[in-house]
């Protein structure tokens, strides 16, 4: 029966022929029915009346009759309501239901396919299933129409284009007539479903792509220890397939031989649930014999509905952990006998509060001779010492030197060189690194060579003045001479009666400006000689030249040398001892002079110049003389060193030693007008406070 059309309503029924006759029978047979009731019953007395029973015979088939139309009606109904109920689930339905010829072209379509595809049912009717379908689908659809066209059902699932322009995902089920040269399809739509197999497929694929690229090996197995699966990465690290291991049981075939037994002592602590948390170590072989050490971590295996079916195992290789472990440990270990072996005391205590995290040997035994039980033990700077305060330390502040010096220890006098480093410990913390040297001995001889130094600086002292016997004699004969000569002119005049007093004061004047010459050469021959403890003083660099040019110059003249002074006035002061400094610049201008003997008298010229550097004072002595040669001047500040025919070699070395204890620096440079240039520095005072002696 066909279909009504999808907007078709069905008009009201008119009288059918049908009705009609059924209602001429009925009426019929009532009336017979009547008449037959209304004969005399002696009409049938004595035999059978034929007319009588020719209309028994008329009214049952009458009967028959009507009862065969009343089911032919009643069919006809049946029939009508399925139609009825068949054209309205065809206008109802979700899905798309659609007539098709044979050769794909549509027919027929319900309203389901604005809802799905947004194209109205008349402007597709007469339009082939082919300029619908997506390009890349079109194979799909060619195959599923020919099958249909040879009587085949099809089942297929392609893209629809919609109305928008975009496409949607359509599952066709269809079944031809070829008697009616009709297919009859069904179109669902499962976009929806496409959409989460897509989602589902790109899922396990990232995921299996994810568990093929971790080098953790990865493993499952049942409550009873079978393997239901492994990763790539854990068939690369057993050597075996993921087919050979899939199913096995314990014991499994990469266990090594000897170790059976406690793999299945581990296998039993995995499956009770036993297993340690922080993983367990074990050894397994691989395929081709290699023994790899391994650290396994297990966890329950959870299915969707929160049952456990398993547990899972993640496997680490720990071959070269173990082995970088072990050579740490042998380095740790070496590192170790080294600090322990140190007479330096080594420890490490935390920044913030000074607890110890190591010593070594040298530091607890010292700990115990001054009778301590932390790191007070050792000498410690002052909080001003440190350029930051240690306790105050952070990740920002490492690795920074916080102190490196000499300290003495309160109680039991001894000497450290202490230096002390931020740095990050092992665990990340910030620590303070110290390493102190008992340097007691050296201090002892410091002081012993220093007083050696000293010895030795006051007998070159009187060396040079008993070499300058002659000349400072000269020198004091000339203002003694003067005093005597200008006392006895004053005496004669005097007693002669002829004079005035005018000339005898002028006299007397002269005589005792001679004297103060003579007491100043005395005093100063006196304070360059005397022994005293060094003594350091805030000095001014222009006054100490001033007294070492008053005994130096004597000789100089002697020699025929002038001295040219070039010191600027404002120079700030320096931490010095003066007579140490003097005799310093008395040796440097003596030996200037010196080496200009075999010049003219007019080019014997000592140039003595001081200036300001950036931390110190530079004070210069430069002569014109023989200069030094290049293979003297590596020895030439070393003991016992001399190029004079009758030096000891000691003079400049002792200069060294003095500019040294003042933490300056003494040099020698050539001269580029010929000669030499000994040039020394003295740290400039920075704080100038009172004046004080260390």
């Amino acid at each position: 029966m066909k279909p009504r059309d999808n907007n078709e309503h069905p008009p009201p029924s008119p009288r059918s022929p049908l009705s009609s006759a059924l209602s001429i029978l009925m009426l019929a047979a009532v009336l017979g029915l009547v008449w037959f009731a209304a004969l005399p019953a002696e009409a049938f007395k004595g035999g059978t009346d034929p007319l009588r029973f020719t209309l028994i015979i008329i009214i049952a088939l009458v009967a028959v009759a009507t009862w065969g139309v009343l089911l032919a009606k009643a069919q006809n109904q049946r029939a009508g309501q399925i139609e009825e109920e068949r054209d309205l689930f065809f206008r109802l339905s979700l899905d798309i239901f659609g007539v098709l010829s044979l050769s794909g072209h549509f027919e027929r379509l319900n309203p389901a396919l604005v809802n799905i595809l947004g194209l109205k049912p008349e402007n597709i009717v007469g339009m082939s299933l082919l300029d619908i379908v997506h390009a890349e689908d079109l194979g799909i659809a060619r195959k599923g129409l020919t099958a249909l066209a040879n009587g085949r059902p099809s089942q297929f699932e392609l893209r629809c284009r919609c109305g928008d322009g975009s496409y949607r995902w359509l599952n066709w089920s269809a079944n031809p007539l070829l008697e009616e040269s009709r297919i009859y399809a069904v179109a669902h739509d499962v976009t929806g479903r496409k959409a989460s197999e897509d989602a589902l497929r790109t899922e396990s694929t990232f995921r299996k792509a994810m568990e093929d690229s971790v080098l953790t090996g990865l493993r499952a197995i049942d409550r009873e220890g079978r393997i239901i699966y492994v990763n790539h990465a854990f068939c690369e690290l057993v050597g075996y397939s993921a087919e050979e291991l899939i199913g096995q049981k314990p014991p499994f075939p990469y266990w090594p031989d000897k170790e059976h037994a406690q793999n299945w002592y581990k296998l039993h602590l995995c499956l009770a649930g036993e297993a340690p948390t922080q993983g367990m170590e074990l050894r397994v072989r691989r395929r081709n014999g290699k023994l790899l050490d391994v650290r396994l971590h297990i966890s329950p295996l959870i299915d969707a509905h929160g049952i456990q079916t398993g547990w899972m195992t993640a496997m680490t290789d720990i071959t070269e952990q173990g082995r970088a472990r072990a050579e740490l440990q042998a380095a740790n270990d070496r590192i170790t006998t080294v600090l322990e072996g140190l007479d330096a005391a080594v420890y490490v205590a935390e920044a913030s509060s000074g607890t110890l995290l190591y010593t070594n040997r040298a530091y607890e035994a010292q700990a115990r001779f001054a009778g301590e039980t932390s790191h007070i033990g050792l000498p410690q700077p002052e909080l001003g010492d440190y350029p930051v305060d240690p306790r105050k330390l952070n990740a920002r502040d490492v690795p920074r030197e916080l102190f490196d010096g000499e300290l003495q220890h309160p109680a039991t006098g001894q000497w450290f060189h202490l230096r002390e480093r931020a740095l990050r410990w092992v665990d990340g913390r910030v620590v303070r690194l110290a390493v102190a040297t008992d340097v007691s001995a050296l201090k002892r001889a410091e002081e012993l060579n220093r007083a050696q130094e000293e010895r030795l600086a006051r007998t070159s002292r009187l060396i040079t003045m008993g070499e300058m016997a002659s000349t400072l004699a000269h020198e004091l004969n000339q203002p003694l001479s003067a005093i005597s000569n200008y006392s006895m002119g004053c005496v004669n005049r005097l007693k002669s009666g002829n004079y005035k007093h005018e000339d005898i004061l002028g006299a007397m004047e002269k005589a005792s400006a001679q004297a103060a010459r003579a007491g100043n050469i005395v005093r100063r021959v006196r304070d360059f000689v005397r022994k005293s403890e060094p003594r350091r003083a805030l000095v001014n660099i222009g006054q100490i030249a001033e007294e070492a040019l008053g005994i130096a110059g004597i000789e100089a003249r002697r020699l025929g040398a002038r001295v040219s002074t070039n010191i600027p006035g404002d120079l700030p002061l320096v931490m010095a001892d003066r007579i140490m400094v003097e005799q310093v610049l008395m040796n440097l201008i003596k030996n200037a002079a010196e080496a200009m003997q075999d010049l003219p008298l007019d080019e014997r010229q000592i140039h003595l110049r001081a200036r300001l550097t950036a931390d110190a004072i530079e004070v210069s002595v430069s002569d014109h003389g023989c200069g030094v040669s290049p293979e003297h001047l590596e020895n030439l500040f070393s003991p016992f060193f001399t190029t004079k025919q009758d030096g000891m070699g000691m003079g400049l070395n002792i200069c060294r030693s003095i500019i040294e204890f003042h933490k300056g620096r003494l040099w020698v440079d050539a001269n580029p007008a010929g000669g030499s240039i000994f040039t020394f520095t003295l740290p400039q005072e920075k704080n100038l406070g009172s004046e004080h002696d260390t």
